[in-house]
């Protein structure tokens, strides 16, 4: 049980969102380089230096490699996706759920990994083996979203984590929301494991 309270509080990162509502959640994904108890610092890819507040009640998600041989049928995925051919999505990022946290935030919703990129979240109904991919057939409130995986597509699974995996280095998704004085407070903290960046 406390386990599935951890995972449901630190679900922001699943939450669908309203397009470009003014109250949309931020994400902030790259690398800390200075941390106090308080707040962290993140430099994104470009060299973007941002800091973050970390409340108390800030979650920490452990999140550590996984692979395409981790989803079967009824596996309960996120899965952060871009635009493919005939209504299907292509996958640039998968996330394994862990069992206690089947069902969160179900739907199918815009994202922010690049230009109409969507997440997924969703149970495998379907596996089917392709040539150059694996296609997934996932069901969500009697709707159905094909999802294609290929070379390119990273997998990640994620427990609940301690506040001490976030150090100078480590590789994060910092999903916050804005405060009354323009700064932003996190709500949630992904912490990949040995370098990973979490894929989502």
């Amino acid at each position: 049980m406390k386990m599935l309270k951890v995972l449901i509080a630190g679900a922001a990162l699943f939450t669908a969102t309203s397009g470009f509502a003014a109250d949309r959640p931020v994400h902030l994904r790259g690398e800390v380089t200075a941390v106090t108890a308080t707040d962290l610092t993140i430099t994104d890819r470009k060299g973007v230096k941002t800091v973050v507040k970390l409340p108390e009640q800030a979650q920490v998600l452990d999140v550590s490699r996984s692979s395409v041989d981790a989803i079967k049928e009824n596996s309960y995925l996120g899965v952060a996706a871009a635009p493919a051919p005939e209504g299907k999505v292509r996958a640039l990022g998968v996330m394994v759920f862990p069992e206690p946290a089947r069902g969160l935030n179900e739907g199918h919703f815009p994202w922010d990994m690049g230009d109409k990129s969507t997440m997924t979240n969703a149970t495998v109904a379907k596996v089917s083996k392709k040539s150059s991919a694996t296609e997934l057939e996932m069901r969500f409130g009697g709707k159905t979203q094909v999802v294609v995986l290929d070379k390119a597509t990273v997998y990640g699974q994620f427990v609940p984590g301690k506040r001490e995996l976030i150090v100078v280095g480590a590789k994060v998704l910092v999903i916050g929301a804005p405060t009354a004085d323009g700064a932003t407070a996190a709500n949630a903290v992904l912490v990949g494991r040995d370098g990973f960046l979490p894929p989502i």
